[in-house]
């Protein structure tokens, strides 16, 4: 009984908030993607684009890019990309990382190679330079939360480790 009129007492000038809203109710904003969409950046302007940052960690909370640092989350998917040509291997990394991420998978590798010295005046590595400026590419770079080199177990310089964003 004092019980009740201490409670009374102290919720005496409390209002009721009204609201509509509830968690539950509360839906997360969906990111389509137009199947038959053309590629709207052309392959030489991405050619020549401004880098990705490797291992920018900042759209991640802080045990997310623990655990992606070392690496903790299984590669669903892997794109090998050796003896590719450059403009065939960018048409296979964008629709590798759409149909990764249409299928829910949360952690993909792309392997380009190191690249092979063939002659003294080639370009060694040209798809290992060339991938991470295609991760900026305006179709794609919305899907992908972060990626970087993994340990050389998983391909060391010749491979990148990618984190995909949630889908769903």
């Amino acid at each position: 009984m004092a019980d009740d009129l201490n409670w009374e007492e102290t919720v005496k000038g409390v209002k009721r908030l009204k609201t509509n809203r509830h968690v539950e109710e509360i839906k997360p904003k969906e990111i389509n993607i137009r199947k038959d969409k053309v590629t709207t950046v052309s392959f030489d302007l991405l050619k020549n684009g401004k880098s990705v940052k490797k291992d920018d960690l900042t759209q991640m909370d802080g045990h997310l890019a623990k655990r992606f640092k070392r690496e903790e989350f299984k590669v669903e998917a892997v794109l090998d990309l050796h003896g590719t040509t450059e403009k065939a291997a960018f048409e296979r990394v964008c629709d590798f990382v759409k149909q990764a991420y249409q299928s829910k998978k949360r952690c993909i590798l792309i392997v380009t190679g190191k690249g092979l010295d063939e002659t003294l005046f080639s370009e060694r590595g040209v798809l290992r330079k060339s991938v991470p400026n295609w991760l900026s590419n305006s179709e794609i770079n919305s899907l992908i939360l972060a990626y970087k080199n993994p340990t050389e177990a998983l391909g060391g310089a010749g491979a990148l480790y990618i984190l995909l964003r949630k889908n769903g």
